[in-house]
């Protein structure tokens, strides 16, 4: 598997980048740190927040009524449902989210950003404190489950 196609949350790329910048010359170092100041990699990526894989059973609402699927992954911008049901981008969905350890679900709006035969991406509206806190708790919980 080539670089390209690994998750950005493998460890195995921070050590990949840890042992290729200690093996660079002095001057290799001043220039790559020189070109990532000014900002070589902006707009290089497209996300703003990182993924987390994230198997996890998940209800949403719109209009039409309650749904349910299972979310691919998830950041703090955003999930990925896995769904057969038909929707369309800018759709608005609300999210129910139940957080480890917390009796009352959280619900978050969203957007619908894409589409896939797989699935749908959203795209999180702002969000509260306790709603942020519920995406990084399922996020954390996840990772020490899985």
């Amino acid at each position: 598997m080539d670089s390209s196609e690994m998750h950005l949350q493998d460890p195995t790329i921070a050590h990949q980048l840890f042992q290729l910048i200690t093996e660079m010359s002095e001057d290799e170092k001043r220039a790559l740190l020189k070109l990532l100041k000014e900002g070589a990699l902006k707009g290089k990526c497209r996300r703003q927040h990182l993924r987390k894989p994230l198997h996890m059973p998940v209800r949403y609402a719109n209009k039409a009524g309650l749904s349910s699927g299972v979310t691919r992954d998830i950041s703090l911008g955003g999930v990925f449902i896995l769904s057969r049901e038909a929707f369309s981008t800018g759709q608005s969905l609300a999210i129910a989210f139940p957080p480890p350890g917390v009796e009352k679900t959280v619900w978050i709006v969203s957007d619908v950003v894409r589409t896939t035969p797989e699935g749908l991406g959203v795209r999180f509206r702002s969000m509260n404190q306790i709603q942020k806190a519920a995406v990084i708790s399922i996020a954390l919980t996840q990772q020490i489950s899985s």
